[in-house]
């Protein structure tokens, strides 16, 4: 009688799930892709009405300034869609088509019969609490740095943070899964009482609670802002932060691509310089959206498509490559395989790639990944405020993320325009296998004193080249520009100034990492530079004119 009561009691149990499945309800996402934006009331000789000033003033200073993809979606689109009885729930200008999400996904044929819709696709679904498997966790994942110091040391960070570069007044924009605890952690203390949590933006769910969502997004932020005194520190500690949720965590469906685009196309519109994205897609849970990697060209998936937009438009968008090298798909993913970005690969702390780290080219045959970070073993905190470690190029990333926000700002001193093609390809020129890339490591580690000695001099005429130091002169300015290769060169040593006859013209110490010798009063002619110390000097001729 007991084993029948249980018996009875268990297809009770059954029925109950069975009935609560039933009751679930399932939504759709659609991506509505309009054919074009005529008849609009936004004009690009008036940005201010759809661009951020910050957005505004990146642009002027750094990119193309405007054109046709940075107009909004004709309102007019929008609201017949909406009319129909369909939710818009997110939109991307740039590529020119909206995501809405419907109960009833038959109601989408009103929608194609649209003369300005081009095309309508389905993306995903998503299906009410009631069925839904607990959400799965996508990661495997002086100054005392503490357990940080070995990531930045392999990209010879300390030397930009040790002349002050160190993101100060650079807008980093994070986009991925949830922000668990980054408004409570002590590890971000000083990000949000010194004012540099900037805002937070869920594309996912407007109505969610961004710091209760998943804890991969922390810990990324972490690698680039957490900051636990004599514990941890990390590699752009004085930037400023937007947080972006993109991700959703429960499900895998290409409408999550989609969501990527309005979420880079939002950072733009609040003026962000870089943006980290610990994110790539590859296989859905409906394997007809698949990608294939003859897709990885950088031209078939909307968020790659996004990803080279919003690098046209002065972005540096930092991406990792992919945790798929010891799987049977090895290769990148998307958004990695976008042009004009920088895609992230991993490797150990004796500069090794990771067994996980995925592979390139891309499927055009372009070099991918182009850097390499710590990405095996790399040290993060934890959303308990914590430092632990994980293994993923989701933490090689926002490492290079965090680094290159510093360059950034350095780069704004040495070489003012800071476009965007020119200070990625001074990085790539640093890394370790520049001269011999791999289909793992791309370009290899870059050294970021390197590629900050070696950004193009402006206005200069270049005078000498050494292993150890540049030398320029620029006619306008009337000065000798002396960069550094390497910082203990400057240890102990002068520079000197003759004129050809061997008179002393002037002498100063050799600072870092560049010293400018002010040649305004000297007559034209031919003058000798003379770099001596430590038992060892060299030599080099320059004609002022």
């Amino acid at each position: 009688m007991k084993k029948s009561n249980t018996h009875n009691l268990f297809i009770v149990l059954l029925l109950f799930v069975a009935t609560s499945m039933q009751a679930a309800t399932t939504s759709y996402y659609f991506f509505v892709q309009f054919a074009n934006k005529n008849n609009s009331p936004y004009s690009l000789s008036n940005p201010s009405e759809f661009l951020s000033a910050q957005s505004i003033a990146r642009r002027e200073h750094r990119a193309p300034v405007y054109d046709s993809t940075d107009l909004p979606i004709n309102p007019s689109y929008l609201l017949a869609v909406k009319n129909v009885g369909i939710n818009v729930h997110s939109k991307s200008k740039w590529l020119n088509g909206a995501t809405v999400l419907v109960s009833d996904s038959t109601i989408m044929s009103q929608v194609r019969a649209f003369s300005f819709v081009k095309s309508v696709q389905y993306t995903g679904k998503i299906v009410s609490a009631a069925s839904v498997s607990t959400p799965k966790n996508k990661v495997k994942t002086t100054v005392n740095y503490g357990t940080a110091t070995s990531q930045i040391d392999q990209l010879n960070g300390k030397f930009l943070h040790n002349l002050g570069y160190r993101g100060k007044d650079i807008v980093i924009g994070v986009m991925d899964a949830g922000f668990n605890n980054v408004n409570i952690s002590v590890a971000f203390d000083s990000l949000r009482l010194q004012g540099r949590l900037l805002g937070t933006k869920d594309i996912i769910n407007a109505l969610s609670n961004i710091f209760a969502e998943d804890n991969h997004g922390a810990m990324v932020l972490s690698t680039m802002t957490g900051n636990l005194p004599n514990q941890y520190l990390g590699t752009a500690p004085d930037a400023s932060y937007w947080l972006i949720r993109t991700e959703y965590v429960p499900t895998e469906y290409l409408v999550e691509t989609d969501f990527w685009v309005s979420g880079i196309e939002f950072a733009d519109s609040v003026g962000v310089d870089i943006v980290n994205s610990s994110l790539g897609y590859t296989k859905f849970d409906d394997a007809k959206m698949n990608f294939t990697y003859a897709d990885m060209n950088g031209k078939v998936s909307r968020c790659s498509r996004a990803a080279t937009l919003a690098a046209q438009k002065g972005i540096i968008v930092v991406n990792s490559a992919g945790n798929e090298g010891d799987k049977t798909w090895y290769n990148i993913g998307v958004p990695a395989d976008a042009e004009g970005i920088v895609t992230v690969g991993a490797v150990t702390s004796a500069g090794l790639p990771s067994t996980f780290s995925s592979f390139g080219p891309s499927s055009d045959f372009r070099v991918k990944p182009e850097i390499c970070s710590l990405g095996t073993a790399a040290s993060v905190v934890s959303s308990s405020g914590s430092t632990s470690f994980g293994n993923g190029t989701s933490f090689a990333s926002p490492i290079m993320a965090g680094m290159m926000a510093c360059f950034l700002q350095a780069s704004k001193s040495i070489y003012p325009p800071c476009d965007v093609p020119t200070l990625l390809k001074t990085v790539f020129e640093s890394g370790s296998l520049f001269s011999n890339p791999t289909a793992q490591m791309g370009y290899g580690i870059p050294n970021f004193q390197l590629a900050l000695a070696k950004l193009p001099f402006t206005t200069l005429s270049e005078i000498a080249e050494t292993k150890d130091v540049i030398i320029a002169y620029d006619r306008n300015e009337k000065a000798i520009h002396i960069r550094l290769l390497d910082d203990q060169i400057a240890v102990g040593k002068t520079i000197r100034l003759y004129s050809i006859i061997g008179s002393l013209q002037m002498s100063l110490p050799l600072n870092k990492p560049e010293t400018v010798l002010r040649t305004d009063k000297l007559f034209p002619g031919m003058y000798v530079i003379s770099i001596s110390g430590n038992g060892s000097t060299s030599t080099h001729k320059v004609v002022l004119r």
